[in-house]
């Protein structure tokens, strides 16, 4: 297949375009749009884009879109592929499909494209506006250093990201234990030396006893530090020598490997707390983004991965790079030109590790992803488990899971063969070098220009030589696994929160309960607004009923009231403060919020009430769950407000889990009360307790409810409802049956579906 980085456009994709519109732009691609690999080009003229992708015998998939009618561009990060999305004011559609090696040539595509669709269609006031406010949050995604689209998924430029400067910035995480890492460094230069000399002794113990003493029966030896002594004597020391060498350097090398494993251990304890922390500051768009699996193999796969490289990988680096400098420099001190026959193979040794090497990064980045795809699915389908085993799915999911782990066999497999082959070929060349000594060595041993002795030891030499260098060839697929596990953990560091505190914000002051929203427009993604210029104002302990359609932008309204979303334009004040202006913490901890579907950990009904207030008194507990009308149940619970209530809290009822939430929302005595949904599905009696207990906590406090049940609402002071996020009407139950409009209609409509329900 011809590479498309360097083929020209069809004739047959030229003679599409018309003949008096001039070529602007052509971009060829190696993903066709139906998602197979194979070439494909997007091409733009003064007047239109137009994307040609060739299907092989059949048609071709063709997309021309007039440049006038294109609202928005984007480049979408995808697992293991990106793709140009385009939107026009009546839909969206994928024009060009690129794989992560083309990252660089289709990121400035947008602004180049953007820039056609200026001069095609002159625009509005109104539509400049609109367009600077999408060009701001696009340039927001941009990296400063490289200018590329940075990916929401990722929130950190990825080419930017190499490996060699990210295992640098995480080996910066030893500085705080600089003692310990000296101490180890210290002991293990201590130990490689020692571990070097039994050759020497060898050599000595050849050719200044064993070998005299065998031609002329010496009386007596001389040794170094020792002077003369009788050959069984000087036997005995030289093997004492060796013997203590043995015992120091194992011992020295179990204190290294001690030091080593605590150093890394208390950094990976460091970057985990770190993780999890930077997690937290984490905005919901990050969450929305990413699979539960991927961000937990972060935290704890790709991290294990990382103690081990460092206390593993990499003192056997450290050691083996010692090793192999000084076992250099005595190699040319027993024999200079027999050492350098030694290094004639380590030309050919670093190539095939850097081929090797960059084979194993190719293999590794997609390994990842199968990795955390298998996590992301195992995270979905094990808390669904009822699901599955309610519709009878268990082959479905068993199926899914075993395509995921066969695709994985097949790229572990592929890494193994690599691997497999490497070793092999590095054994091969390292023979090469063992050969050329015994030769060479063996000829000057036979000429006597060389002694046993030295040809022993330079042997013994040359064997941990090469023993080191082929051990740090193989080390090479555990630093391409500790770089890819650093660019995933970084990844997440890097990536910042869309909401944080600004630098100069302050605490914030007991809330009234004042709420005023002042021309507040937000999207989730450039060009489609959720909420659209919403002003109103609420008075301290109000009650306020939203409504509306499904989609409209209620769950958003109150999303941005706990500042959960930055805001586009406009201000939302609570008690004349704008929220931007103080600390998130202090913001959030003064408002409540209770869920459709409430979340309680896995632990006991006392410490999810107390959830929300940690230091809560027993009494203070139980007063909230009485308040909610949760104390007869929970006492009825086989160890009360000890139980334990299970993952999800599974072994607790619908309305059981929502009073615990009302619970933990009246215990933590909140001034701005936020209830979303909070009856629906409920039977009547359940669902006239909860009634009971929300009227309890609404009392006194500025509450904003969501109710698909519009009677739920009739108690509302007034009511906003919501209609494409605009607020269309606003006012009583009363005053909006009378006016006759949107909240008529669907009052109307749930009036009619229960008379047909009571049929």
């Amino acid at each position: 297949m011809p590479d498309p980085a360097v083929t020209a456009p069809p004739p047959e994709a030229l003679a599409l375009l018309p003949p008096d519109e001039e070529l602007r732009l052509s971009v060829a691609t190696d993903i066709q749009l139906d998602g197979l690999y194979g070439p494909a080009w997007l091409l733009a003229t003064d007047q239109r884009l137009l994307a040609y992708s060739p299907d092989g015998g059949g048609p071709p998939d063709i997309v021309d879109l007039p440049l006038s009618e294109v609202e928005n561009l984007e480049i979408q990060d995808l697992y293991g592929s990106g793709a140009l999305k385009v939107r026009t004011r009546d839909s969206g559609q994928t024009v060009a499909l690129f794989s992560k090696t083309l990252t660089a040539r289709f990121a400035p595509l947008p602004d180049q494209l953007e820039e056609l669709v200026r001069r095609a269609r002159p625009v509005t006031e109104d539509e400049q506006i609109t367009r600077g406010r999408l060009d701001r949050a696009y340039l927001k995604r941009r990296c400063e250093r490289c200018g590329q689209v940075i990916p929401r998924r990722m929130g950190v430029c990825p080419s930017c990201l190499e490996s060699r400067k990210l295992l640098h910035r995480f080996l910066g995480y030893s500085l705080p234990y600089w003692p310990l890492a000296t101490a180890s460094l210290l002991i293990l230069l201590t130990g490689t030396f020692i571990g070097l000399t039994p050759p020497l002794l060898l050599r000595t113990l050849i050719d200044d006893v064993l070998t005299p003493v065998a031609k002329e029966a010496l009386p007596a030896v001389s040794l170094p530090l020792l002077g003369p002594t009788s050959p069984p004597g000087a036997l005995a020391w030289l093997v004492f020598g060796l013997l203590l060498i043995n015992v120091l350097r194992n011992i020295l090398s179990a204190v290294r490997s001690y030091l080593l494993a605590r150093l890394g251990e208390r950094i990976t304890f460091d970057m985990r707390r770190q993780v999890y922390r930077h997690l937290h500051r984490l905005s919901l768009n990050f969450y929305n983004d990413r699979d539960t699996g991927r961000i937990m193999a972060s935290v704890t796969h790709d991290i294990g991965r990382l103690q081990d490289f460092l206390s593993d990988g990499l003192q056997e680096t450290i050691r083996n790079i010692l090793t192999i400098g000084i076992i250099c420099s005595i190699l040319f001190y027993l024999n200079a030109p027999l050492a350098a026959y030694v290094l004639l193979p380590t030309p050919l040794i670093v190539l095939v590790t850097i081929r090797f090497g960059n084979r194993l990064r190719r293999i590794y980045a997609p390994l990842w992803r199968r990795w955390s795809g298998l996590s992301a699915l195992l995270a979905d389908v094990i808390p669904g488990v009822r699901v599955v085993k309610a519709f009878a799915q268990e082959h479905r999911e068993v199926g899914k899971f075993e395509s995921r782990s066969q695709d994985l066999l097949e790229g572990e497999l592929r890494a193994a063969r690599t691997r497999s082959l490497f070793s092999p070929v590095m054994s091969f060349l390292t023979s090469l070098g063992t050969l050329i000594v015994w030769w060479v060595g063996g000829n000057k041993v036979i000429g006597s220009a060389m002694s046993l002795g030295e040809f022993v030891a330079f042997t013994s030499y040359l064997w941990q030589f090469y023993g080191p260098v082929e051990s740090l060839c193989r080390l090479n697929h555990r630093f391409q696994r500790a770089a890819t596990s650093a660019e995933r953990v970084f990844e997440v560091l890097d990536s910042q929160p869309d909401v944080d505190d600004e630098p100069d914000a302050g605490p914030m002051p007991t809330i009234e309960g004042r709420v005023e929203f002042r021309g507040v427009s937000f999207a989730y993604e450039p060009g489609k607004p959720v909420i659209r210029d919403l002003t109103f104002s609420v008075a301290p302990g109000e009650m306020i009923g939203l409504a509306g359609h499904s989609g409209a932008g209620k769950s958003t309204l109150i999303n941005l009231i706990c500042r959960f979303y930055e805001i586009d334009e406009g201000e939302i004040r609570i008690d004349g403060i704008d929220t931007r202006e103080v600390q998130l913490r202090t913001l959030r901890d003064q408002i409540g919020v209770v869920l459709q579907e409430p979340f309680l950990f896995n632990g006991s009904v006392a410490d999810n009430i107390a959830y929300g207030k940690p230091e809560a008194t027993l009494a203070e507990i139980v007063a909230a769950a009485r308040a909610a009308n949760a104390h007869d149940f929970v006492c009825g619970l086989p160890d009360g407000y000890d139980s334990i209530v299970g993952e999800r809290a599974v072994r607790l009822s619908g309305g059981e889990r929502q009073r615990l939430s009302i619970a933990r929302a009246i215990l933590r005595d909140p001034r701005i009360l936020i209830l979303d949904e909070a009856t629906a599905s409920m039977d009547t009696e359940t669902e006239a307790q909860i009634q009971e207990a929300l009227a309890r906590l609404v009392k006194g406090r500025t509450t904003f409810a969501i109710a698909h049940r519009l009677s739920t609402l009739r108690n509302a002071d007034r009511l906003f409802i919501i209609e494409k996020g605009c607020l269309e009407e606003m006012g009583t139950h009363d005053e909006l049956i009378a006016l006759d409009g949107i909240y008529a209609r669907l009052v109307s409509m749930q009036t009619e579906m229960s008379r047909i329900r009571a049929v």
